[in-house]
């Protein structure tokens, strides 16, 4: 979460707040109410920011984690690919030993282009394969995970993530109008 604004910026302006163009008393008085309520409106929402640092914090762990469990998932599927090419090569060499035992010249050239175009589609899944291993090992370290189960035991069921992801975008939303508010007052009153 950003570290916003110190509420207490505009505790010495609360009572400067009050400030009025106008010589009647009761719009000074409005302006007073509307002043110390801005103001302790801030400092309600400053009083909450460390709990809601806490479920900001929540949050981006939810995501890293989240973010990590899919690249395990693509890492599963790419080992998977690489596994069935590399069983495809096994058995497209032991043909070819076959083929080229058996002494059938033709079928062992049909054979040795099968074996070539197995060992090509292997080739093509080791590098996906690397690829999800490295995503998933730098998503695990920049999440602080330890592992795959870790990141597994941080995830946030859908409603959870979307309930702390609301609450933390309302929070965000309320200070930052709170502050803005608190500003204009402080910029509207002159200067002593």
């Amino acid at each position: 979460m950003d570290e916003p604004k110190d509420a207490g910026t505009g505790a010495g302006a609360a009572g400067a707040g009050a400030c009025a163009t106008e010589a009647d008393g009761s719009a000074e008085a409005a302006g007073t109410d509307a002043s110390e309520e801005a103001f302790a409106q801030l400092q309600r929402l400053y009083d909450r920011l460390p709990a809601m640092e806490e479920r900001g914090a929540l949050l981006a762990r939810a995501k890293a984690a989240a973010a990590a469990v899919r690249l395990e998932d693509e890492l599963r599927t790419a080992r998977i690919l690489l596994d069935e090419a590399e069983k495809r090569e096994a058995a497209a060499r032991a043909a070819f030993e076959r083929a080229e035992e058996g002494g059938d010249a033709a079928l062992a050239d049909e054979c040795r282009r099968a074996l070539l175009h197995a060992g090509s589609l292997r080739g093509f899944r080791v590098g996906p394969a690397r690829n999800a291993e490295a995503a998933l090992a730098r998503a695990l370290e920049e999440g602080c995970f330890a592992d795959a189960a870790e990141a597994h035991a941080a995830l946030l069921e859908p409603a959870e993530l979307a309930s702390v992801q609301s609450e933390v975008e309302a929070y965000r939303s309320a200070y930052a109008e709170a502050l803005a508010r608190c500003e204009a007052l402080e910029a509207s009153c002159p200067e002593d």
